[in-house]
């Protein structure tokens, strides 16, 4: 028995070749919309350098006092050129005043721009090497006033060692200060996701959160009351009476009855 597919029965013969399917233009689908480039998020602010981190607001003020110290003292010098080097020259000699007067406000002029740069780029550590540098010729003049017999100079020269000693530990104490302020405030930026990437991440929390079943709810507590019995109107029940002995069958109907 033939099988036939249809209305030719041509295409049941194994020798003959399958109809070619017709060629069809592939159907036109509209070009979908361009998703919408997410606008871009702003970068986050960059975290302060940890030069930055350690200054104080009250590093202001040693940084002035160092600059217009250290001004104020070239502009002496420079009134007053011929008494300077006078000065010098009795602790180091006539013939060596002058080299000493260049060196000395050379090494000043030096450290009033490392106070200005500090200031400028709020570099507090770089306060600390000027006020030892400050302090430590002073103690260098007070040493060559004990050596020279000059005691009134060995006087003020030691009120300006005190000064700078203590004005070097007042800023050691507030870079310390805003270093474990910083250290202990100071938290790490949050990661920003990418627009694209923020909405796909919503979206598959959101997807979890509904197939989540919901949480049973918590059974109630248990009630340890007594029941009371409620009233009734029922009658109450009877006690049943005891029925008589069944006759044994050794007696007869002749016997009479037991009185009860």
């Amino acid at each position: 028995m033939t099988v036939g597919a249809g209305g030719n029965p041509e295409w049941t013969r194994p020798d003959q070749p399958l109809p070619a399917r017709p060629s069809a233009a592939p159907p036109a689908y509209p070009e979908a919309p361009a998703y919408p480039e997410p606008p871009a998020d702003a970068a986050p602010p960059a975290p302060p350098g940890k030069e930055a981190a350690n200054w104080h607001r009250f590093h202001y003020p040693v940084g002035v006092f160092l600059a217009a110290f250290g001004i104020g003292t070239l502009a002496t010098t420079a009134l007053d050129v011929a008494g300077r080097r006078a000065d010098l020259a009795a602790y180091v000699g006539s013939g060596l005043g002058l080299p000493a007067l260049v060196v000395v406000k050379a090494v000043q002029f030096a450290l009033v721009l490392v106070a200005a740069a500090a200031l400028a780029r709020r570099r507090d550590v770089w306060f600390l090497p000027a006020l030892a540098a400050w302090a430590a010729g002073y103690g260098v003049f007070a040493a060559l006033d004990v050596i020279r017999g000059k005691w009134l100079a060995l006087g003020l020269h030691l009120v300006y060692l005190a000064g700078f000693v203590v004005v070097l530990l007042i800023s050691y104490s507030l870079s310390v200060k805003a270093r474990a302020a910083g250290s202990s405030g100071q938290q790490e930026p949050l990661p920003v996701l990418p627009g694209r990437t923020q909405e796909l991440a919503l979206a598959a929390m959101n997807k979890w959160r509904q197939q989540r079943p919901a949480p049973e709810p918590a059974p109630a507590p248990e009630d340890r009351t007594m029941p009371h019995p409620l009233p009734s109107n029922d009658p109450a029940p009877t006690r049943p009476q005891a029925l008589p002995p069944r006759p044994s069958p050794d007696e007869t109907l002749l016997d009479p009855p037991q009185q009860p």
